[in-house]
């Protein structure tokens, strides 16, 4: 019988709250037309990760793979806003694809020198297991979400404007490079939490499915960042406790479930709509 208070589920609990909270980043990526931007920056973790371990390896020190892993999604998010400016769309997805093709390539060299020991620590950021988090995971995780969670309510209105009006906010006097910057360098911090819990593959499925399903059925801003973080964490708990029951892997079983509940939305508004 599962001990559902074992400390191993506590912190997978408490992994998937976080999760939920981080999604947020992602209803703001879906406003500002970059839906894609959470799951490609958690791609970019893999580059960090790389970075970090080699660097290990190299000088023979301890050295966090988390701070580079985060660091370096949350940069990679702000150059693909600095290549891309701020309102044409293509550009921005240009330079996206650039710029994870180069985390990418470099997580495939570095990873290719280590140690096969080390190895698994890179492939650790690639699929993640919720249940093998630690203390100091949820530590790290906790920390980020609060600095993160406390920008975005700082700064909430002026990025909304920017979201629906970058023209507009601009001659309201907002510095809207400034903010559009800490917005990409936010969403990308998300996915590099992401990754951290549930792993890169996996990040689309956990942030852009929950926070697309959400938009279906929120007719406010607000209330739709608000069922962003309900849906994830609602769906990130229900497929943690099937995940136990059919014993399956935890972080395939939630992206599974996300992703079906963003079909379901879909088809349900698609019906309504004829109706």
């Amino acid at each position: 019988m599962v001990d559902f208070l074992a400390p191993f589920l506590i912190r997978a609990y408490v992994a998937v709250i976080l999760s939920g909270i981080a999604a947020s980043a992602g209803s703001v990526a879906v406003l500002r037309g970059v839906s894609y931007l959470p799951a490609e920056a958690s791609h970019a973790a893999l580059g960090g990760v790389s970075i970090a371990v080699f660097l290990g390896y190299l000088f023979g020190a301890g050295v966090d793979p988390f701070y580079f892993a985060v660091l370096f999604s949350a940069a990679s998010a702000v150059l693909v806003a600095y290549a891309g400016g701020r309102v044409d769309k293509e550009s921005l997805n240009a330079a996206l694809g650039g710029v994870m093709a180069v985390s990418l390539a470099v997580f495939a060299l570095l990873r290719g020198l280590v140690p096969a020991n080390l190895k698994v620590v890179i492939d650790g950021y690639l699929v993640g297991d919720i249940l093998l988090l630690t203390n100091k995971d949820l530590m790290q995780l906790g920390v980020t979400v609060a600095l993160a969670v406390f920008f975005e309510l700082l700064f909430y209105h002026e990025v909304m404007y920017i979201c629906f009006d970058a023209e507009g906010s601009e001659a309201m006097g907002i510095n809207v490079k400034f903010y559009d910057y800490l917005m990409f360098f936010l969403i990308g911090l998300s996915g590099g939490l992401m990754a951290k819990i549930f792993g890169s593959l996996l990040v689309f499925a956990l942030v852009l499915a929950p926070a697309a399903a959400a938009r279906m059925f929120s007719a406010h801003v607000r209330t739709y960042l608000i069922n962003t973080v309900i849906l994830t964490v609602l769906l990130g708990m229900v497929g943690l406790l099937m995940s136990i029951y059919l014993d399956l892997p935890s972080s395939g079983m939630i992206a599974a479930l996300t992703s079906a509940a963003y079909v379901a939305s879909l088809l349900y508004f698609k019906a309504m709509k004829k109706g």
